[in-house]
């Protein structure tokens, strides 16, 4: 039997949150995406949209009266600030129950457990990471890394792909790593989640190439989702005096000639730039579904359905 499988936008602004009148339609939390197949939850990155989530997720356990843990794995596509900064108040994250599995890249020679610990650290916050109550696994992860979640146990196994046969059953979910360098200073990782013969991509801050990224457009094809930064559009991306070109972020052109090259069958555009408005963000997604019919700008809230429920 198959299981559901689906995304959930919880944060889909870049840089830093922008609540306000201007921002309800499409949100104003930074980055977090829950990829959930079954009763397996997978969240991408940790910025302020993981708060919701984790208010939804103590509450879903508690209602359920389960006695066993409650097993969460989060991969963090890098670790500048718009994409940790929730973690401190995600209600989990607090819970005795909670077996917490912390995958994310080296971060300027840093493993990724003291970048955690060190982003908790007064001042930056008053509670020790270490002195809340979940169970915490933290691993730094290579491209050459694949885990496996078998969705029974819901425990993720890395698997060094050079070292080891990757063995896994039909029914197991795979998290793929690519690494990408596009975007300052330290470069990020694109994650592809697959189960039964479906992936989705999820590709942020990242700045496009000419004739596309191909080692991107490689990983990322024929996914059923592809989830691209679009920060900024062209106007922003080269407007005098301070061009965006090089920051790490792409604009819609760049998102779809990955999207067409990769042949993937949805593409929604994310890491909205903190000054976009409502408005704005509609007339982008007009405009830009008549270049890629299937292209969708990311909303907090939405959901998107990869496998229906049977």
């Amino acid at each position: 039997m198959k299981r559901e499988f689906k995304v959930t936008f919880w944060g889909v602004r870049g840089s830093h949150p922008v609540p306000g009148k201007n921002t309800q339609i499409f949100g104003g939390n930074t980055t977090c995406l829950e990829v959930s197949i079954g009763k397996v939850i997978i969240i991408i990155d940790a910025g302020t949209g993981i708060i919701n989530l984790g208010n939804r997720i103590t509450t879903d356990y508690f209602a359920s009266g389960s006695k066993e843990p409650l097993v969460l794995t989060l991969l963090f596509s890098h670790l500048h600030h718009d994409h940790t900064q929730g973690l401190p108040f995600f209600t989990p994250f607090y819970l005795g129950q909670t077996n917490f599995h912390f995958f994310g890249p080296l971060n300027f020679g840093n493993e990724l457990h003291r970048v955690l610990e060190q982003s908790m650290t007064p001042p930056n916050f008053p509670i020790d990471f270490h002195l809340s109550n979940s169970v915490k696994n933290i691993t730094t992860i290579k491209e050459n890394n694949i885990i496996i979640i078998d969705p029974d146990k819901k425990i993720p196994r890395l698997v060094n792909t050079h070292l080891e046969k990757v063995e896994g059953k039909d029914t197991d979910i795979i998290v793929s790593i690519m690494s990408g360098f596009s975007h300052p200073a330290n470069g990020i990782y694109v994650y592809k989640i697959e189960y039964s013969g479906k992936s989705v991509v999820f590709c942020t801050d990242v700045e496009g190439f000419m004739f596309g990224d191909v080692k991107l457009v490689q990983f990322a094809r024929g996914a059923e989702l592809l989830i691209h930064d679009a920060q900024y559009n062209k106007e922003q991306y080269t407007a005098m005096p301070t061009p965006r070109q090089g920051f790490g972020h792409s604009i819609p052109e760049m998102a779809i000639e990955v999207a067409q090259l990769a042949e993937v069958k949805n593409l929604a555009l994310t890491h909205h730039d903190p000054s976009s408005t409502d408005t704005q963000l509609m007339k982008y997604d007009s405009q830009y579904k008549k270049k890629f019919e299937s292209l969708f700008y990311a909303r907090e809230g939405q959901i998107f359905q990869i496998i229906q429920d049977k």
